[in-house]
């Protein structure tokens, strides 16, 4: 595993959602560079790609971050979703389908913690996300925002773990997704 592949990973999944752009993943490879003993190839890839399609950026990233704990890096997701959506709640829609997708390529490996995550197995995304549905996509993800700690890396967000979420409001959540995802708005 390479010393940067968990910041590799987090930002990735940072990238994934729209959280950091393009600037911000070559910004951060010319930092990791810099702090390098030697020269690397996987790296340097990264820095001149500023103009690559997203897809094969999250490429590059997805190869530099192989051996990277994955719950750690979706924890601090979740974390800077909140964040990102206490200030913008319209990002709700386009969260969910990212939660989605992570769900997706995480599911065997998630903990009990991130239980409520199986509320988007309802998600259609044809739907609108209601104004209730980002006040419990906050909710939910507030666990995992460690915004007050003090940053424990040089990756903006850098998570610890959460200190978990309530099974209750997760199964009234689930239900109102249910309703909202299935047509019946209450």
């Amino acid at each position: 595993m390479k010393p940067y592949a968990q910041e590799a990973e987090n930002l990735r999944l940072l990238f994934e959602a729209g959280i950091v752009s393009i600037d911000d993943v070559v910004a951060w490879a010319d930092r990791t560079i810099s702090t390098l003993p030697e020269y690397d190839d996987d790296l340097v890839e990264i820095s001149l790609g500023a103009n690559l399609p997203m897809d094969e950026m999250d490429g590059r990233l997805r190869a530099v971050s192989e051996g990277a704990d994955h719950i750690e890096a979706v924890r601090n997701l979740l974390g800077r979703m909140h964040r990102t959506l206490l200030s913008d709640r319209s990002r709700s829609r386009d969260f969910a389908q990212t939660v989605w997708n992570v769900y997706g390529e995480f599911m065997s490996e998630l903990p009990r913690e991130f239980g409520f995550m199986n509320l988007f197995e309802v998600i259609d995304t044809e739907n609108n996300c209601s104004t209730s549905f980002a006040d419990d996509l906050i909710a939910e993800t507030a666990p995992f925002d460690t915004a007050t700690s003090a940053p424990t890396s040089s990756l903006p967000g850098s998570s610890q773990k959460p200190s978990g979420s309530s099974t209750k409001r997760g199964n009234s959540v689930r239900e109102r997704l249910r309703r909202i995802f299935r047509g019946g708005r209450k």
